[in-house]
């Protein structure tokens, strides 16, 4: 079973969280960043699939910007929201088949393409 989609693009781990009176917390970009891929995942039917097994993703990040940046930087944000939405139960389960660095897009986006394995 397979899935592809596309989401928005996510903001860095470097401003996902943010330290108020000594606590972390996630960000207002990060809050903003959970209910857009909540609000994609709706509009496609998606969100709440519950996927329980491991998964294979590949992804293609399509900045908004031409600039060099770390991958790894932004994978946490988009992780985290397909749990917060349901569409997977834990980031645990996620391996990766490859991720790319896409052409510049207006605003940004992800293209994500999920194997469910074992289905």
């Amino acid at each position: 079973m397979g899935y592809e989609f596309d989401l928005p693009f996510p903001p860095s781990v470097n401003t996902l969280r943010a330290s108020v009176r000594g606590r972390l917390i996630t960000s207002s970009a990060g809050r903003k960043y959970y209910k857009a891929v909540a609000e994609r995942m709706a509009e496609i039917g998606l969100n709440g699939e519950g996927i329980s097994s491991p998964v294979t993703i590949s992804l293609v990040m399509h900045h908004k910007m031409n600039v060099r940046y770390d991958v790894s930087n932004y994978l946490k944000a988009y992780e985290d929201a397909l749990v917060k939405c349901g569409f997977i139960v834990d980031d645990y389960l996620i391996e990766y088949a490859g991720i790319k660095k896409g052409d510049k897009v207006a605003g940004g986006k992800l293209v994500v393409k999920v194997r469910v394995n074992g289905s």
